[in-house]
C-alpha cells in the first residue's frame, strides 16, 4: 500500500465520530433480607423494591431497549421482580464472580441496564463501568447508582431508594 493511501486512511479515521455505547446503567444492592443462607426479602425489602421499579421506570425512556440482570440469589431476584413484572421483561442472571467479562458485555448494549447485586458487586461494578470508587456497607439498602454513557462520557448520579 502506497504512502499516500495510508495517510488518506489514517485521516478518514480520525474524522469518523467515536462509537461509545449508549446505555442507561442503574446498579444497586438487593432490599432488606432476611436471615440465612439464601434469604428472603422483608417486607421493608419488598416495599424497596417497588420504589426502586418506579424510580427506574419514571426516569428510563419507554421506547428504549430494557435489559435485566440479577445474581442468583432470592434477594436478588426479589428485588428486581417489580419491574421485571411492569416492563414484562425477562431477568437475565450474571455470575457475581466474573463481574470484569460482565462489564464487558454490558459495554456492548444500547438502551437500559439495570442490574441487581450485593453490598461487594455493586460497587465493583460500578468501578469497572466508570473507574467511579463507593462503598456499601452491610447495614445500608437504599443505594441506587445510575450512570449515563454517551459522547461525552460518563454522567454519574447517586440516588437513595428511602422514602422522601
Amino acid at each position: 500500500m502506497n504512502h499516500a493511501v495510508v495517510k488518506s486512511l489514517i485521516l478518514l479515521l480520525c474524522l469518523l465520530p467515536s462509537v461509545v455505547f449508549a446505555a442507561d446503567i442503574w446498579l444497586f444492592r438487593h432490599g432488606e433480607k432476611t436471615q440465612g443462607s439464601d434469604p428472603e426479602l422483608t417486607q421493608a425489602g419488598h416495599e424497596r423494591a417497588q420504589r426502586i421499579a418506579a424510580i427506574i421506570q419514571a426516569a428510563s425512556a419507554a421506547d428504549a431497549p430494557l435489559w435485566l440482570y440479577s445474581t442468583d440469589f432470592k434477594r436478588t431476584r426479589q428485588t428486581i421482580a417489580p419491574l421485571a413484572e411492569a416492563s414484562g421483561m425477562e431477568v437475565k442472571l450474571y455470575n457475581p464472580r466474573q463481574l470484569a467479562q460482565f462489564a464487558n458485555e454490558i459495554g456492548q448494549l444500547q438502551g437500559t441496564v439495570v442490574v441487581a447485586g450485593h453490598s461487594n458487586t455493586t460497587p465493583a461494578l460500578l468501578k469497572l463501568l466508570s473507574g467511579i470508587e463507593r462503598q456499601i456497607s452491610e447495614d445500608k439498602f437504599d443505594a441506587l447508582y445510575h450512570l449515563q454513557t454517551g459522547a461525552d462520557g460518563v454522567k454519574f448520579e447517586e440516588l437513595s431508594s428511602n422514602l422522601r
